[in-house]
């Protein structure tokens, strides 16, 4: 008889959590046939346009190639999608395209969660 260890088919979460976001918003410049100005991909909890978003992160440990680590967050929860008409720079020219916001409370429940995973066996000891 052979026994064959399945692993999942996406992620091996090690360690992960979930944390409470304000809002996570991302910029789509992709060329797509009907869209030809930039669209903004936003989920705000305290948003004046849309009720009920509640932005999540799932805050995850996973194993990376050679016994070292990567950390993966996953943002999940309803979202709503703007035409960007509020700006002063081209948003076609933005550096950055995606921003994940984080309350202040969930700042250190994040640190703490990183914490428990830092020690002599991950290799990560030294950023303590």
């Amino acid at each position: 008889m052979t026994v064959t260890v399945r692993k999942p088919k996406y992620v091996n979460h090690i360690i992960r959590e979930v944390f409470r976001l304000d809002s996570a918003a991302f910029l789509f410049r992709g060329n797509l046939p009907n869209v030809s100005d930039p669209l903004y991909i936003i989920s705000d909890r305290f948003s004046p346009f849309a009720k009920g978003e509640n932005p999540i992160a799932k805050v995850s440990i996973i194993p990376w190639k050679e016994e070292s680590y990567q950390l993966r967050i996953a943002i999940k929860g309803n979202y709503h999608v703007e035409k960007l008409s509020y700006y002063v720079k081209d948003p076609k020219k933005w550096v950055e395209w995606a921003w994940i916001i984080f309350p202040q409370h969930e700042i250190s429940r994040l640190r703490r969660f990183l914490a428990s995973f830092i020690n002599e066996n991950t290799g990560l000891w030294e950023l303590m």
